[in-house]
């Protein structure tokens, strides 16, 4: 899996406008390409800037049926993708 499955998984699953252009802008998202396979989907990270705050970087699980839950958020992406290899 890669981050244009999990894109398509979440848009025909429960999660159809988590992708979005308009979502992504709004949060001024950004998609990171580490993907991981675990038992109950797959992790993928992600980071928002809200105004004027500094980005914060999320690591989030896609189940098989389209649902993303966000497990940690932290203002550092080195430690999310430790905490992803540690998953």
């Amino acid at each position: 899996m890669n981050i244009t499955g999990i894109k398509k998984l979440a848009k025909e699953g429960k999660s159809p406008y988590f992708f979005s252009p308009d979502t992504m802008n709004f949060f001024n998202s950004k998609v990171y390409k580490d993907v991981r396979a675990v038992k109950k989907g797959y992790l993928f990270i992600t980071s928002e800037v809200f105004g004027d705050d500094t980005r914060d970087y999320s690591l989030r699980l896609i189940d098989c049926e389209g649902s993303i839950e966000t497990l940690i958020t932290k203002d550092n992406l080195k430690t999310i993708k430790q905490l992803m290899r540690a998953y």
